[in-house]
This record gives C-alpha cells, sequence and structure tokens, in this order.
C-alpha cells in the first residue's frame, strides 16, 4: 500500500465511522419519529454541500432525481393551482418546500454516502435489520409482559412498541422479515450471520404476530411471494397450504367480528376520498386537507396512499407517480440480480402497504421508507448499467486486440 493509499485509508475511516452512527440514528429514529429523526435527516442533507459534480452526473443521481421530479413537479404544480384558487384547504409554501427537502434532499444525501464509499450498501443494510431487531424485542417484550398475553388474543391486545401505533410497528416488522429473508438467500452470508439471520426473521415474525396488523401480514406476504415466486409445485403447493390455514383460521374465530367496524370504516374513507378527488381531479385539495372537506366526517385520513395522492394534488400527480414506480419495478424485474431482487421485493411490500394505509405526502412513518427504496433501487440500478457498459467495453477491447 503506497503513503497515499495509507492516508486516504486513515480519513475514511472515521468517516466511515460517523456514517454509521448518524445513518443507525435516521433509522432507529424513523418508526419511532423522534425529534433525531428530523436532526439526522438534516445532518444528511448538509452531506451534499461536499458534493462534487461527479456525483450529480452519475447515473443514479440522475435516475432518482428524475423520477422524483416526474411526480414531484405535478404536485407543486397542483400547489400553485390550488394558492391561484385561493383554496381554504391548499399547501402551504412552506410544507411544500420541506416536502421537496425530505423527499429528494435525504436520499440524494444516502446516495452520496454510498457512492462516497463512506457506507457500503451491506453495511447499511445490517444496520436496517439491527435497528428494526431492536423496535422488535421492544415490542415482544411487551407482549410478553403484557396482562392478557396469548397467542390467540394477538388481535385484542395490539403490541406497538415505541413506534406509538401497531400499524406502522407491523409495517417495519415485515420490511424486517423480508429483508432478513433476502439475507439468507444471499450465498455471501456466513453460518454466524446466518444464525443470527434466522433469529431475527423469527423475532421480527413474532412482532408481526403481536401488532395485530392484517396489513403487516398481507405485506410480508408480498415481499416473501416476490422473493420466492410461487414457480414450482412444492411453492404452490406450500402457498396454498398456507392461505388456506389463514382464511379457516379466519373464518372459524371471531377475527371478522372484530374487524368489522375497521373494513367499513375503511370503506366510508375511501368512498369519501374518490368524491372528493371527482370534485377537484387536477389540482386537488391539498396536503392534509382530508378532514376539512366539505362533508368529511369519520376517520382522520384516507388511508391509502393513491387516494390520497390524487385528492391533495390531483390525479396527473397520481399518474406520474404510478409511471415513474413502474419504471423502476420494471427495470428491477429486467435486471434480476439478487440485489435487485431484494429491493423489488421490499418496494413491492411498500407499495401494499402505502396502498392498505398509508401517505407519501405526509406519514414520516412511510415516506422515508419508501423514498430510501427507490434512492437504493436507482444506485443498484446504476451500478449494474456501469458493470455492463463495462464488460461490453472490455469484450470489444479483446475483439479488437485479437483482430490487430
Amino acid at each position: 500500500m503506497t503513503g497515499r493509499s495509507q492516508k486516504q485509508e486513515q480519513h475514511l475511516a472515521p468517516a466511515s465511522v460517523a456514517t454509521m452512527a448518524l445513518l443507525t440514528i435516521f433509522v432507529f429514529s424513523t418508526p419511532a419519529k423522534w425529534a433525531t429523526l428530523h436532526i439526522s435527516s438534516v445532518l444528511i442533507l448538509l452531506t451534499l454541500l461536499l458534493a462534487r459534480r461527479d456525483f450529480w452526473v452519475s447515473l443514479p443521481v440522475r435516475a432518482y432525481v428524475g423520477l422524483t421530479l416526474l411526480w414531484l413537479l405535478p404536485v407543486t404544480g397542483a400547489t400553485a393551482l390550488q394558492h391561484l384558487q385561493h383554496l381554504e384547504t391548499a399547501t402551504s409554501w412552506s410544507e411544500q418546500a420541506i416536502f421537496i427537502l425530505r423527499v429528494l434532499g435525504v436520499s440524494l444525501g444516502v446516495l452520496f454516502l454510498l457512492q462516497k464509499q463512506w457506507i457500503t450498501l451491506r453495511q447499511l443494510t445490517f444496520v436496517i435489520v439491527g435497528s428494526l431487531l431492536v423496535h422488535g424485542l421492544i415490542g415482544i417484550g411487551q407482549w410478553i409482559l403484557h396482562p392478557d398475553f396469548s397467542l390467540t388474543a394477538w388481535r385484542s391486545i395490539r403490541i406497538q412498541g415505541i413506534v406509538g401505533n401497531p400499524n406502522p410497528y407491523g409495517l417495519f416488522m415485515a420490511l424486517g422479515l423480508v429483508l432478513s429473508a433476502a439475507l439468507l438467500r444471499d450465498r455471501g452470508t456466513s453460518q454466524m450471520q446466518r444464525l443470527a439471520l434466522w433469529i431475527a426473521a423469527s423475532i421480527f415474525a413474532l412482532g408481526i404476530l403481536s401488532s395485530g396488523s392484517r396489513g403487516a401480514i398481507i405485506t410480508a406476504a408480498t415481499g416473501i411471494a416476490v422473493l420466492f415466486p410461487p414457480n414450482t409445485t412444492r411453492r404452490i403447493g406450500l402457498y396454498s397450504a398456507i392461505l388456506g390455514s389463514l382464511a379457516f383460521a379466519y373464518f372459524v374465530s371471531n377475527w371478522q367480528d372484530a374487524n368489522a367496524h375497521s373494513d367499513d370504516t375503511r370503506a366510508a374513507a375511501l368512498k369519501f376520498s374518490l368524491q372528493s378527488i371527482a370534485q377537484r381531479p387536477l389540482a386537488g385539495w391539498g396536503f392534509q386537507s382530508f378532514m376539512r372537506i366539505p362533508g368529511h366526517s369519520g376517520i382522520n385520513a384516507a388511508h391509502n396512499m393513491l387516494a390520497d395522492l390524487a385528492l391533495s394534488s390531483g390525479v396527473i400527480a397520481l399518474g406520474t407517480f404510478l409511471l415513474s414506480i413502474t419504471w423502476v419495478g420494471y427495470r428491477l424485474l429486467r435486471m434480476n440480480t439478487p440485489l435487485t431482487q431484494t429491493l423489488l421485493a421490499l418496494l413491492a411490500c411498500a407499495f401494499v402497504a402505502g396502498t392498505l394505509e398509508y401517505s407519501i405526502l405526509s406519514s414520516n412513518h412511510f415516506r422515508g421508507p419508501w423514498m430510501l427504496l427507490v434512492a437504493l433501487a436507482c444506485q443498484a440500478l446504476g451500478a449494474a448499467r456501469n458493470c455492463n457498459e463495462q464488460d461490453t467495453t472490455a469484450v470489444s477491447h479483446r475483439k479488437g486486440v485479437v483482430a490487430s
């Protein structure tokens, strides 16, 4: 190793430690929505002050900015139109500016840290698994200490950990389970890591059960099905048995009675959302306007990211958002590497969870993980494309040498 490379290594170590600490605080604070989430987000954003031109013109950055602006510009245009129409529920410009910084700035900051190699993607993965694992252990501890603890009372207890809500707690447990399953599938994982991941996966599965969230079960099942598609007789039989068992347990228990009110309320919220979208299809009503729209009654949100996006910012914003996500999903599917399969599974999880519960415009529980997954997908696609271009160049060079 030369003196220059040793010097670079010495400078890299403190930066890597600081980066891992910063991202650990960010990831761990996201489910709980602590003040440290906002502080770490600002610090991640400020790292972009160190970025040079080669970062801004890199493939992952151009892909992420382009895909995000594809739907972010219609959202901003809808806000402008709401103000021109003097709509009482219009999105405030300060709220719009903060949203842009959160959607673009934080994810670009994470991409910058990855491209500077102050943290690797694998290190970031274990930071995420470790942080979610602590949340899972806290929730399971609450479940075990609950006076009515039992495996049959999972829908009535509804453990929420320090997340503060059983549904988001279940969502993060589902993401942790799918990510653990993906790492277990990776041949580069050591035996000790496999043992730790099996333990983590078991904790995440118990966390899903303790949350009592049906959405978390559906979300986790979606990710597992993407990672291990039912393309063999054995898997089809296994999935059929699992679905049959869940259906049997659902109908012979009182789960459907306990869920009836929740289902009716959500159906009413979706109906009201569609009616509100029909009234203002182009500009929408503004962020977090659900409860302020004339004629509102019932719960406080649409609980569906697609309905909420159209209601808040119009159908054009919704259409461009779906277009951007379709492109990302298609490219991940075409690349078909272990990394892109993992990201596709996690994006599928997040998409299903969003349509069941969340808002990408106003939910801190959901928006951060969603945008981070899209950014990491762009990073993976950009890296894969660079590798392909390098392979093509090498092949062309070899052909030229042989011809000469």
